[in-house]
């Protein structure tokens, strides 16, 4: 099981915007500054249950393979169920032979739909300077007709000092290099399933409120991870490292120079 790294970045605000129509503007939702989460508790560790809760899969399955009812039930019961629970993941269950006594055991003991990520975001800095040219970091979550837009100063950042600051040691045979590391953990409410397409990229423009602002001279650096956000799980875990490396002449630009997405639901 992996464990989470303990740091936390500040002064990243959360916004949530409406996409875009085609004629009206994009309506706002509420905006969260989660500077106040600098200090906060982050993500408790957890161990994996060496035996996981049942999937759909798993139950039809088991019906298939002569499993008695009642012992399916039993086992639901003491396992759970991970999965589809709704009225259409009811019907499912039904069309592939599965008893009602199963069915309601499902309904019973499945875990409770997923209506949020448990966020951890590490920005890492491989450099001294403390200003940045291209300041404004975004990291942009779909929703449905919503963008859960993430923004950040990185000079704000890189010249502040934080509860959660640590320095990782890189050092090699040939190089002396440390990289400054500073993360935030937070919970992003996210209400449609499915596939999802996550861009982060950094800009110049303050106010980038959805995907249509993203100006063109941007769009080249625009990094792109699809993850599939499941109806319900065991873990909502988004950890993402994005590592920034000072430029060799110009002391106040920096290079996004590689992202790495990891998300754990079970």
């Amino acid at each position: 099981m992996k464990t989470i790294i303990t740091s936390i970045l500040a002064l990243f605000t959360f916004t949530s915007f409406a996409a875009a129509n085609d004629k009206l503007p994009p309506t706002r939702g509420p905006v969260i500054n989660i500077v106040e989460w600098d200090g906060g508790e982050l993500p408790q560790v957890y161990e994996r249950s060496e035996q996981r809760p049942f999937t759909q899969t798993d139950v039809t399955r088991l019906v298939a393979s002569g499993f008695e009812t009642e012992q399916i039930a039993n086992m639901i019961a003491e396992r759970r169920y991970v999965g589809d629970a709704s009225t259409n993941g009811l019907i499912t269950l039904k069309n592939n032979g599965v008893a009602s006594e199963i069915i309601q055991a499902v309904s019973k003991h499945a875990l409770p739909p997923n209506r949020a990520l448990s966020l951890t975001f590490h920005l890492e800095f491989e450099g001294k300077s403390g200003a940045a040219r291209k300041r404004f970091l975004y990291v942009i979550v779909p929703d449905g007709t919503i963008d859960r837009i993430f923004t950040a100063d990185l000079g704000t950042v890189l010249s502040g000092h934080w509860q959660h600051d640590t320095l990782i040691d890189n050092t090699d045979a040939l190089l002396t290099r440390q990289i400054r590391r500073v993360t935030f953990s937070g919970t992003l409410p996210l209400k449609i399933y499915g596939q999802k397409e996550v861009r982060i990229f950094t800009s110049t423009h303050p106010g980038i409120h959805h995907l249509e602002d993203i100006p063109q001279s941007d769009r080249l650096g625009v990094k792109v991870y699809t993850i599939n956000y499941p109806v319900s799980s065991v873990r909502q875990d988004f950890r993402l490292t994005i590592r920034h490396k000072q430029d060799a002449l110009l002391a106040d630009k920096w290079h996004l120079v590689d992202t790495h997405l990891e998300c754990e639901w079970e």
